[in-house]
């Protein structure tokens, strides 16, 4: 997972994963971070921290600090402005805890909602639902961080699991900025495809997509087997390209 964003015009970075493990190791007065990953993967030292410190409040906060660009910069984004002018488009999944999605979205002048839980879940169909599949700073309680977190979610058994079993029904899923270097994405492609072989009816024929930077046989093949066709893009510009990508499709 990272929380890196690419904003075309000026680079407005938020920390990597790993720099968050880094900062749960300092605040548990551990120095030197990949000592303690001689021990065990970065979800086992961030169930340590929760284990420890009793919660993951002093990382939470650390990250919302990091993680604030303002209007401008959102505006100035080109991928968030073009995924917000997707007119067409009022379903959006996110395993990010940022409110970038739902305030690019509220630039463009379209009303938004995070979801998060079954009390949040709306059926207007004029307001566009920013679904956090792995929890918001809004709901730190809910925030996907440690290895039992992970363990909970990959039982895909909750109502936003239900909910993404429903949106899957007569619609196109179109992933953007996913590999299969995530195990937990890795098993949401498996139990999605395993959710379209059962769906064969959908109005274009196809249920997946993925755009993918200078894919190679590798991904086309692992992507395939999955039943997601790939739209690949290349250059040296991935948010270029990306962007460009959806421009076509709201044109």
């Amino acid at each position: 997972m990272s929380f890196k964003w690419d904003f075309r015009g000026e680079e407005v970075t938020g920390p990597s994963w790993r720099e968050l493990v880094d900062v749960a190791c300092k605040i548990m007065k551990y120095p030197e971070p990949d000592l303690l990953r001689m021990r065990g993967s970065d979800l086992q030292i961030l169930e340590y921290f929760r284990l420890t410190k009793g919660s993951f409040s002093p990382l939470t906060n650390w990250l919302v600090r990091r993680m604030d660009p303002s209007d401008g910069e959102l505006a100035d984004s080109t991928l968030h402005q073009t995924m917000a002018s997707l007119d067409q488009c009022n379903l959006f999944y996110t395993t990010n805890y940022d409110d970038f999605i739902e305030r690019s979205l509220r630039l463009c002048g379209r009303e938004a909602v995070a979801i998060t839980s079954e009390r949040e879940m709306i059926s207007n169909g004029n307001i566009s639902q920013v679904v956090k599949y792995h929890g918001d700073f809004n709901r730190p309680e809910d925030m996907v961080l440690s290895e039992r977190h992970y363990y909970r979610r990959m039982q895909f058994d909750g109502p936003l699991d239900w909910k993404l079993r429903s949106d899957l029904l007569n619609r196109v899923l179109l992933f953007i900025g996913y590999s299969f270097n995530d195990m937990n994405v890795a098993l949401l492609f498996e139990l999605i495809n395993a959710a379209l072989d059962t769906l064969p009816d959908s109005v274009s024929g196809k249920r997946a997509y993925i755009i993918s930077h200078n894919p190679s046989d590798f991904e086309f093949k692992l992507f395939e087997r999955r039943n997601v066709t790939v739209i690949p893009t290349y250059g040296d510009d991935r948010t270029a390209a990306t962007a460009k990508v959806l421009q076509e499709m709201s044109a």
